[in-house]
């Protein structure tokens, strides 16, 4: 294997390529890094790319375009170390015939755990006790916490997250509704008593609604006023998928009437700026984009992804983190 790395050095890099897999990746064959913090552009990349058959790239790593690939007549693969190729594929790469993998399994699996992570700690009221806490007070007689066990769960979007999600909210004794486009899997309605619903009948009867919907055209503003009026008092709803799929606009006015509690990860615009009045909401708790992966899992994926990268290429091994064309429809733009 020969790999061009599109990964400028810098605290990302640091967390994806640990001294260890550095090593490994040389190990496995000849490796071109890219040298110094300064993003990539595609007129960095010069004729070092021209010998190889595989290309590393995370997060604002170029897009694997006509003029790149250009210079690389023997690309054979794209390694993606996070989750999305949107960002970083191309209709030319397609046509080329370059077969793409991305850490999008690992990446469902950490979204999914941090979900229920922020259900519980919702639920609990655990960043309201925390705080009290810390700040010289004990729980008083009248506050209150609640449970997950035996609630309504309403899911929006069965992608790989939910798939995920599903099998960890059961032991709950969760009753889960899903909202989907297509049929769910009759395995798997079978398996944990899935009920396919309406978005409408979802908001309405759900005590938390939990989104997993990519980012895509037909998605952006998907859950707007009317579906958000629509939330049950008490209910609490979580977004972790993208923050354009809410109408933020309408989502602030329907959680300042205090009616339902949210938990938010994602936002229209990232990094959230001082006065953005969700910020000004006490029925709301905020995450800065954190539900997955963990950080600890970063070195995991590109360890696994660069093993997996040679046996393609040294040994003709199937891949078994493959994105095909037709996914990539549906996954987040951004």
């Amino acid at each position: 294997m020969k790999a061009f790395v599109a990964c400028p050095h810098g605290v990302n890099f640091d967390t994806f390529f640990t001294p260890e897999n550095i090593a490994l990746a040389e190990s496995l064959g000849e490796i071109c890094w890219k040298e110094g913090k300064k993003k990539l552009t595609a007129d960095d990349i010069d004729a070092r790319i021209a010998d190889c058959d595989t290309y590393i790239t995370f997060w604002g790593s170029p897009k694997l375009d006509e003029e790149i690939l250009a210079r690389a007549p023997k690309l054979k693969l794209h390694t993606h170390l996070c989750g999305t190729v949107v960002p970083v594929t191309s209709e030319a790469e397609w046509e080329r015939g370059v077969r793409v993998i991305c850490g999008n399994d690992w990446f469902a699996r950490s979204v999914a755990e941090g979900t229920v992570a922020y259900i519980l700690a919702a639920l609990r009221d655990i960043p309201y006790f925390s705080t009290m806490l810390k700040g010289g007070e004990w729980k008083k007689p009248t506050d209150t916490n609640s449970g997950l066990s035996g609630r309504k769960v309403g899911i929006v979007s069965y992608g790989t997250i939910a798939r995920y999600l599903v099998p960890l909210l059961k032991p709950f004794g969760c009753d889960i509704s899903v909202y989907d486009i297509k049929p769910l899997p009759k395995e798997d309605v079978k398996k944990y008593g899935l009920t396919q619903v309406s978005l409408e009948e979802l908001f309405s009867e759900s005590d938390i609604i939990t989104l997993h919907t990519p980012l895509i055209d037909a998605t952006y503003h998907l859950i707007g006023k009317e579906l958000l009026e629509r939330i049950r008092p008490g209910a609490l709803f979580v977004n972790t998928s993208r923050g354009a799929v809410v109408d933020e606009a309408a989502l602030v006015e329907e959680l300042a009437k205090g009616r339902f509690r949210a938990f938010l990860d994602v936002y229209e615009n990232e990094p959230v700026k001082v006065g953005n009045p969700l910020l000004e909401l006490d029925n709301v708790i905020m995450m800065p984009h954190m539900a997955g992966p963990t950080v600890d899992l970063r070195q995991v994926i590109t360890k696994n992804l660069l093993l997996e990268s040679a046996g393609f290429i040294d040994r003709g091994e199937p891949l078994a983190h493959e994105v095909l064309r037709a996914r990539v429809e549906q996954m987040s733009r951004r």
